[in-house]
């Protein structure tokens, strides 16, 4: 039997979800018996096979591959790959789901309009505790339309995800994924660059489910080597399209040694990883960057100097001197209603600070609010400006809470917000924030010659040879 479209799930301990993404499968309206179902067990050491093999004795369609040891997402993607029969293919992870028209909407227009790729619009369908860097991912597309070259789309390259897309059987050559969380990558990019033809569709919606526990969001620290590789891949594609995605990539490893306390050699091993993997990016390269996403903060004068130093002076200066604690992508309110401000009253909200951000914090369990005190970012000297019209009267900045933007020079940077709070549910904030660069703060060093003292260094874990720039 000839089919319109094949459709390859890896499964891996999904039982909660598995019944949800398969009814999204058979109910799909292009029918399915028009669809190849290929399930892929990597394992599951779960229950979810059970389920599975209801819907495979119900449906022909289904075909069920069983690997004999957990292989990982991106082998089980490649062993699907090998029972294909039609002349189209497309991934479902095990605890997501599509829309019902997706398939047979997106088949109909990559055959009309003779493209060899599509890529339809995704939703995130619940939260994670993943702490996510800085993100630049491609937005959804509001109008359907054909991309003759993608230089047309750059940002299309931040479309890295396979589970979007349907692909020709011109392409499938392209389709090998490596071990590694972020092995949708390399692949999804050759295809990308190969396609001739990529159509962008918006009437068909992919629902990703960020879930902790599943394949795709379990994190961990080693997974900075695998980005890593990722980077050096690219380089290796020799496409300049590619350029600014390498630069997310480098901008979000960096993000993540500023965030976490990891162990200082282990950092020191992720620098020297990454100082590897990258090839040198270019001032214009990064202005270039910063054009395509003004409102991304990005660590402009850090990844030029990635190939100037050794790993250690690199982390003293850029982490150890500038951040002394982490940078903590949370912003706090804190309240006092008549107690003054303690941890006990205070809202906390977990977000990737962009230049431009806007936060809402309930108020709903609190009375009798005489004020509050907004901490937009903890951990990184910056400048910041409340843009709405809040009545501030006091904050711990170097300037006045009259200038256009407050520069703070302490790693708790506050704002005190002083009115009758008593009739709210909730407060938006919408502040403009920058950290400050190197410049800045060597600039701000000779004006203060006492803001050392104010630091409240820490001991750090090893010595470090400072500022050894090579020749």
């Amino acid at each position: 039997m000839s089919y319109e479209l094949s459709v390859i799930i890896p499964v891996y301990n999904v039982e909660k979800y598995i019944g949800e993404c398969l009814d999204s499968v058979v109910n799909q309206s292009i029918g399915i018996d028009n669809i190849e179902v290929i399930v892929v067990n990597d394992a599951t050491p779960d229950n979810s096979m059970d389920i599975i093999n209801e819907y495979a004795e119900k449906y022909p369609s289904f075909k069920v591959i069983s690997n004999k040891s957990n292989k990982g997402l991106g082998e089980s993607r490649n062993i699907g790959l090998k029972y294909v029969t039609s002349d189209y293919v497309t991934f479902l992870d095990s605890d997501d789901f599509i829309s019902q028209n997706a398939y047979e909407d997106s088949v109909s227009k990559i055959k009309k309009s003779g493209c060899d790729l599509l890529i339809y619009n995704w939703e995130t369908y619940t939260g994670s505790d993943y702490v996510e860097p800085i993100s630049v991912h491609q937005q959804n597309t509001l109008e359907n339309k054909v991309i003759d070259d993608i230089n047309q789309n750059p940002k299309l390259v931040f479309s890295t995800a396979s589970w979007n897309k349907i692909y020709h059987k011109s392409l499938f050559k392209y389709l090998n994924y490596s071990k590694g969380l972020y092995e949708d990558n390399l692949v999804t990019l050759s295809a990308l660059i190969n396609a001739k033809r990529i159509f962008l569709n918006k009437d068909a919606i992919y629902y990703h489910r960020k879930n902790s526990e599943s394949i795709t969001e379990n994190i961990k620290n080693s997974n900075v080597f695998d980005l890593c590789d990722i980077i050096n891949g690219l380089f290796k594609l020799n496409d300049e399209i590619l350029t600014p995605l390498i630069i997310k990539f480098i901008n979000d490893i960096l993000f993540w040694i500023y965030y976490y306390n990891w162990d200082v050699a282990a950092e020191i091993e992720f620098i020297d990883k990454l100082k590897k993997s990258s090839g040198k990016i270019t001032e214009n390269q990064l202005d270039h960057y910063k054009k395509l996403f003004p409102d991304v903060l990005l660590y402009y004068g850090d990844i030029l100097d990635l190939d100037n130093y050794d790993a250690e002076t690199f982390l003293a200066k850029y982490k150890y001197f500038n951040r002394l604690n982490k940078v903590n992508s949370q912003a706090s309110l804190y309240v006092d209603a008549g107690y003054g401000f303690n941890e006990s009253d205070k809202v906390a909200i977990d977000y990737s600070p962009l230049k431009k951000n806007n936060l809402e914090f309930s108020l709903e369990k609190f009375d009798n609010i005489s004020k509050l005190r907004f901490d937009p970012l903890e951990g990184s000297f910056v400048k910041c400006r409340i843009t709405n019209n809040l009545p501030i009267s006091d904050a711990n900045c170097d300037n006045s809470v009259d200038d256009d933007c407050q520069i703070f020079t302490n790693l708790d940077p506050y704002y005190v917000l002083d009115a009758d709070f008593s009739d709210i549910s909730s407060i938006q904030i919408n502040f403009d924030l920058e950290i400050l660069t190197n410049d800045d703060i060597a600039n701000l060093f000779r004006q203060k010659d006492n803001i050392i003292n104010d630091l409240q260094v820490k001991p750090k874990k090893r010595k470090f040879s400072f500022f050894n720039k090579k020749e």
